[in-house]
C-alpha cells in the first residue's frame, strides 16, 4: 500500500506539469477528438485492414451469421479501443464531460467510415485517413474555400469535409448539438451497412 501511495502521489505531482506543458498547447475538445477519431482509425486498420482478414471473411460466412453481424463486430473492435484511449487522454488532461462525448462520437463516426475504407483498399486507405484526419479534419469547409479562388482542389476538400466525419463538426457535440450527435450516429451506421456489403463481396471473392 506504501509503493500505491508513492506512486500515485508522483503521478499526482506530474500531471498538472503535463497539462501545462506538452498538452496545454490544444484544449481538452481537440485532444478528445483527435483522440476518437485517429484511434477509429487505427482500429479499424487492425480489424480488417488486412488481406488475411478480408479472405476470411469466407470461412466466417460459412458459419450461421451474417456480412451485417460481421461488420457490426469489426465496428466494435475498431471503435472500443478508440473511445477507451478517448477517454484516457481526456482525463489526463483535465476531465470535460463535453470533450469526451465529443470524442466519443469522433470514434464512432470515423471508425464506420474507416472500416468501409479499409475494406475497399486495406491499410493504405487507413493511413491516408489518418494523415487527412490528423493534418485537416478539424479545419472547417469555410477556411478551406475562404480566399478569392479556392480552385477544384480546395472546393473537393471543403466538399468532404463538409458531408464527411469531420472533427470540426464534432466540436459541437460538446455543446449539445443534437445535429452533430445524428451525424456521427449516421456515418457509423451507414459505415457498418458499407462494410457488411464489402464483407459479402470479399466474401465472394474469396471464394
Amino acid at each position: 500500500m506504501h509503493f500505491l501511495r508513492c506512486v500515485l502521489a508522483e503521478w499526482a505531482l506530474v500531471r498538472p506539469r503535463l497539462s501545462r506543458t506538452r498538452y496545454g498547447g490544444a484544449d481538452a475538445l481537440a485532444i478528445a477528438l483527435h483522440a476518437g477519431a485517429l484511434g477509429g482509425v487505427l482500429g479499424a486498420a487492425f480489424a480488417a485492414g488486412s488481406p488475411a482478414d478480408r479472405a476470411a471473411f469466407a470461412i466466417t460466412l460459412t458459419h450461421p451469421t451474417t456480412p451485417l453481424a460481421v461488420a457490426c463486430g469489426r465496428w466494435l473492435a475498431a471503435s472500443i479501443p478508440a473511445a477507451v484511449l478517448t477517454l484516457a487522454c481526456t482525463a489526463l488532461v483535465g476531465w470535460e464531460t463535453g470533450a469526451a462525448l465529443a470524442g466519443l462520437a469522433a470514434a464512432a463516426a470515423v471508425s464506420g467510415f474507416a472500416l468501409a475504407a479499409v475494406l475497399v483498399a486495406g491499410t493504405p486507405a487507413a493511413l491516408v485517413l489518418f494523415l487527412c484526419t490528423a493534418l485537416a479534419g478539424a479545419v472547417p469547409p469555410e477556411t478551406i474555400v475562404g480566399v478569392a479562388e479556392p480552385g477544384a482542389a480546395r472546393l473537393a476538400v471543403a466538399s468532404i469535409l463538409e458531408l464527411g466525419p469531420a472533427l470540426w463538426r464534432y466540436r459541437e457535440v460538446a455543446t449539445g448539438d443534437i445535429g452533430a450527435l445524428i451525424h456521427a450516429g449516421a456515418w457509423a451506421g451507414l459505415g457498418i451497412v458499407l462494410a457488411s456489403g464489402l464483407v459479402r463481396r470479399a466474401a465472394r471473392l474469396a471464394s
